[in-house]
């Protein structure tokens, strides 16, 4: 998938313009090898994932400067503006990272998020780097993806490859809702990307909750619940991807209707609170 951003960019005479973000991909792509071979700490994961969002924001000049206004007035975040921004960026880098549990899975809900930004960044300079991580993510999945064409996998994405695509996601979401050009609220980006977060942050309160450490990985995910409920992987990979394109429906509804971003801010708050008791009740999991 890298190879083919780069390469892409390279043929469409891109490359330019999208060369901090092949910098910081190819850091998170390095390191995401090395775990995925040899094994690292989540201290260290977490340190060079920290460094690629520090990359972002100095370098490329891409941080979150405004989150719009959720709490029905508008925020400028001022001095908050880089700590939000990196614990952001590994949220949703780690929340991509976790949902790598099932062949397609990743990749697919990348490639739904990414549709919708595709349509919000129709007349923005990013377009081109959209379209191009949707037709690498593609070519993955021709590979990755369950069906009954490929009934094996023939790839694999690794932390490696998740990572890459939770970094993509997080740099073209800041892209296209901040500054005077921003085609998409904040608050409505929250709902394109509300499926990772959600499990991301349910299962790392889960294990706070039962006081084990936050990077111990478990299968309390909402794939792993799905298949231990007696789901096949087709059909938990097809749950989550319709929850994931039903989210970010409702996100692009409340952008063309122009619904206040603290309706739509309160709506994700409590979407998120009925996710957590469900995943916790529903499937009996502590």
């Amino acid at each position: 998938m890298y190879l083919g951003v780069l390469f892409g960019g390279i043929s469409l005479g891109v490359l330019p313009s999208t060369s901090w973000f092949l910098l910081g991909g190819s850091l998170l792509i390095i390191i995401g090898a090395i775990d995925d071979r040899f094994g690292l700490s989540p201290m260290i994961r977490l340190i060079a994932q920290a460094w690629v969002a520090l990359m972002m924001i100095f370098l490329a000049n891409i941080q979150i400067e405004s989150i719009g206004s959720p709490l029905f007035f508008d925020w400028n975040l001022g001095a908050f503006s880089v700590p939000l921004t990196i614990l952001i960026t590994l949220v949703i880098i780690n929340a991509f990272n976790a949902l790598d549990g099932i062949d397609g899975l990743s990749g697919g809900v990348a490639f739904i998020v990414l549709s919708f930004m595709a349509f919000f960044s129709i007349d923005s300079v990013i377009l081109d780097l959209v379209l191009l991580l949707m037709a690498a993510i593609f070519g993955f999945l021709l590979c990755n993806g369950p069906s009954s064409i490929n009934r094996k996998a023939k790839c694999f994405m690794g932390d490696a490859g998740s990572t890459f695509i939770g970094f993509s996601i997080i740099w073209l979401g800041i892209s296209i809702s901040q500054g005077d050009s921003a085609s998409m609220s904040p608050v409505v980006g929250l709902w394109l990307v509300a499926i990772p977060i959600f499990d991301f942050t349910a299962s790392v309160l889960r294990r706070i909750i039962n006081g084990k450490s936050p990077f111990r990985p478990d299968r309390h995910h909402l794939h792993y619940l799905l298949l231990d409920a007696g789901l096949s992987a087709q059909k938990a990979l097809l749950l989550i991807l319709m929850m994931t394109f039903v989210t970010a429906a409702i996100g692009l509804i409340g952008q063309i209707f122009t619904v206040p971003d603290g309706i739509m801010f309160l709506l994700w708050l409590a979407l998120g609170a009925i996710y957590y008791y469900n995943t916790n009740r529903v499937f009996g999991r502590p």
